[in-house]
């Protein structure tokens, strides 16, 4: 080869700052991020332990922070496990190593030992109360007797509540019928309460409706029901200074076009479906529904 046909080989471009930023940028940012997960762990796991008494958990020795300048060169050093002392106990707290590009784990809470953990003091069950009320097996019942009761039975018949012997069979008897689901004893419910909340003017009206109400929920006029209504209704007229009455028609009495009302002609009465009421001059007010034969 002569001198003429040699091309002089010029210089190679050595590679410029940038390029060499560009290269090792990506390392220095994943070594980063390794440490700031490390970092993230330690101070969870600080934070936690700030939490533990003293006495339960031994102070940790571990070697020194390692430096946070990274290398461009090297891979992400990796931090030793946290040694406990040697009176540790076999639970002793153990820091995870996370590679460097992985995402932070969560300090997990079986670390700490057992001892320390706080223990919930267990729950006092409630002292049941030496007479307690028994109360009916399905949620939502009507309570019928005892205290509870005694406030059911309280809105039907108020304050005259203790006006006749017989009006706590009386509210047994219709309560739990109710509860039932008797459509009848829960007309007669109604027609109570609004025979209690009406005013003066309106509680002869509502006499008649009341009787036949009854009759519709016991039609064989049950002796044992009707006399302890009978007895609170004048109570209560009384109270609000009427002077009405209630006069029970029996099976068998003459049949009188004056007190009774029928739908045939007969003689006798043979079912009665209402009471007669009367004012306070003893005159009919209003006429006792009745069959006759």
């Amino acid at each position: 080869m002569n001198a003429e046909n040699t091309t002089p080989a010029g210089p190679q471009s050595a590679p410029s700052l940038v390029e060499i930023i560009e290269v090792i940028r990506p390392q220095v940012e994943k070594i980063e991020d390794g440490f700031k997960g490390l970092r993230i762990t330690l101070d969870a796991l600080a934070e936690h332990l700030a939490g533990v008494p003293a006495a339960s958990v031994p102070a940790l020795k571990g070697p020194p922070p390692a430096s946070r300048e990274p290398s461009p060169a090297a891979e992400p050093p990796r931090e030793p496990p946290v040694a406990a002392p040697s009176a540790a106990p076999p639970a002793a707290v153990a820091v995870p190593v996370q590679p460097a590009a992985a995402t932070p784990l969560a300090v997990p809470v079986a670390a700490v030992p057992a001892a320390a953990m706080p223990v919930a003091a267990p729950a006092t069950p409630a002292a049941r109360p030496a007479a307690a009320t028994p109360q009916p097996a399905r949620a939502g019942s009507i309570p019928t007797t005892g205290g509870a009761g005694g406030n059911w039975s309280q809105i039907m018949f108020g304050d005259q509540l203790n006006a006749a012997p017989g009006i706590g069979g009386l509210s047994g008897t219709l309560l739990s019928e109710v509860y039932a689901g008797e459509p009848d004893a829960v007309g007669m419910l109604g027609y109570l309460l609004a025979f209690r909340s009406a005013d003066q003017e309106r509680k002869p009206k509502l006499l008649k409706e009341l009787g036949e109400a009854f009759y519709l929920w016991k039609p064989d006029g049950n002796p044992r029901l009707l006399e302890p209504l009978i007895q609170w209704v004048h109570a209560t007229l009384d109270r609000a200074g009427i002077n009405n009455r209630i006069e029970v028609v029996q099976v068998g009495d003459r049949y009188d076009m004056q007190r009774h009302n029928a739908k045939d002609r007969g003689a006798e009465v043979s079912g009665v479906a209402g009471w007669v009421v009367l004012r306070d001059n003893g005159k009919v007010y209003s006429k006792a529904n009745v069959a006759v034969r």
